[in-house]
């Protein structure tokens, strides 16, 4: 080990690379690769999906997670601390390509600053503003929400980063942002528009509503950029969306907090409280079952409506619904699961809940 560190040995590229698993194809830090525990391969394009950064697998059939030192002590049957020593015996087996090292995330009072300045940069498009409409999002909730379309010309891009600058901003450490091969600021752009995705007053992060799908069937994803460099990856963080005359303090305390909504994805979630102006609780675009927990938790309810919008449901398998509404249940929660395909279904359902909830 005299050659090497530490991390090369423990780096999920050489336990998987140790390990024989067959890999089908790799995207910028993600490898994907068939899953060793349930053989999925999702039709030769890969189910075990590994962040070479984070150093962990997710297999989003079998729903096997977890570090590289776990994916090497469930192979081989060891423990964890056996896996470590045993890591350290063999000579690294590495790609050949050159790692890339995330900024540390910004604390979410530094981010909020940097998201507000740069929202106030961008403008909203005309084919964003109709889209909108379409939704029936009224002209002062689209303001108050600070829903814009993304630039996309690299000039004004870097512009927009060198102004942010000029107020004493710093933009390492915020997720979407890094530098060019000239060493130059700039940010990640899509055909989209930002929703941001606010939480205790703060805009934790932005959430891009796309134009066109992406590749992996979904119109959402994060304004991130883990895969730049001196970029900085976003994380999942939640969104809650309620009445302004309600505080945040007295929200968590509240006792009246008897029904919530959960959607799995942002813009669902704003289509849901623009119909009922209740408490929805925006997830981006997964089940996740120990941060749905601990929002009901500390929210104080008792029943949950969990819609589900078409992505979610393609890409989540039925046994994450299962334990999800089963950890809940186990809580003496009561859930009603909804899948949101269409704005009609979404009406439909939103009328249901009126009634049974006996909202005006």
């Amino acid at each position: 080990m005299q050659n090497n560190n530490v991390y090369e040995y423990i780096n999920i590229t050489n336990v998987i690379n140790q390990l024989n698993i067959k890999k089908t194809r790799t995207k910028g830090n993600y490898i994907y690769a068939i899953c060793p525990f349930c053989q999925s391969s999702k039709e030769k394009k890969g189910y075990l999906k590994i962040n070479t950064i984070s150093n962990v697998y997710m297999c989003k059939n079998c729903e096997s997670s977890g570090s590289s030192i776990d994916l090497y002590a469930s192979l081989k049957y060891i423990t964890t601390k056996e896996a470590f020593k045993a890591l350290l015996k063999e000579s690294p087996v590495l790609d050949d390509r050159p790692y890339t090292y995330n900024n540390p995330v910004k604390d979410e009072y530094y981010r909020d600053i940097v998201y507000r300045q740069f929202l106030k940069m961008q403008d909203l498009k005309e084919i964003h503003y109709k889209k909108l409409k379409e939704m029936n999002f009224k002209n002062e909730y689209i303001k108050d929400n600070l829903f814009k379309s993304i630039e996309s010309n690299n000039y004004k891009k870097k512009e927009i980063c060198m102004r942010l600058q000029g107020q004493g901003l710093k933009l390492d450490g915020i997720p979407g942002f890094f530098q060019d091969t000239d060493f130059k600021w700039t940010y990640k752009s899509h055909k989209g528009m930002f929703i941001p995705v606010i939480l205790n007053n703060k805009i934790q992060g932005l959430r891009i509503l796309l134009d066109n799908k992406y590749e992996l069937d979904t119109e959402n994803i994060w304004f991130s950029s883990n895969n730049e460099y001196n970029g900085t990856k976003a994380s999942n963080w939640p969104m809650i969306l309620k009445d302004n005359k309600m505080n945040w303090i007295d929200m968590y305390n509240s006792n009246n907090s008897t029904s919530i909504i959960i959607a799995t994805e942002m813009i669902l979630a704003h289509k849901l409280f623009n119909n009922t102006s209740k408490i929805v609780v925006g997830i981006p675009n997964n089940i996740d079952k120990d941060l749905i927990l601990n929002i009901v938790k500390r929210m104080h309810a008792s029943e949950v409506f969990l819609y589900a919008d078409k992505y979610t449901i393609l890409h989540t398998s039925a046994l994450m619904y299962k334990n999800t509404i089963l950890a809940l249940e186990e809580q003496n929660i009561k859930v009603d699961f909804r899948i949101a395909l269409t704005e009609t279904d979404i009406d439909s359902d939103l009328n249901e809940y009126k009634e049974h909830k006996k909202i005006a």
